[in-house]
């Protein structure tokens, strides 16, 4: 596992602590989790190889 480290000064660490009041989250790490997790379903999702049957040539 990997440790990050984010340095937010005062004012923007308070107005990302109220976006978390917002949406119900208890905590500025449980926001930043959340966003990293949609940000990495997002990216898998749209670099998926999508193989369709009708692409494939038989071999013979």
């Amino acid at each position: 596992m990997r440790k990050i480290t984010i340095k937010l000064n005062d004012k923007d660490y308070f107005d990302f602590l109220a976006e978390c009041v917002e949406h119900g989250k208890g905590s500025v790490d449980e926001l930043i989790y959340e966003i990293i997790n949609y940000y990495l379903i997002i990216h898998r999702r749209r670099f998926r190889p999508n193989f369709k049957q009708t692409h494939f040539r038989k071999l013979t």
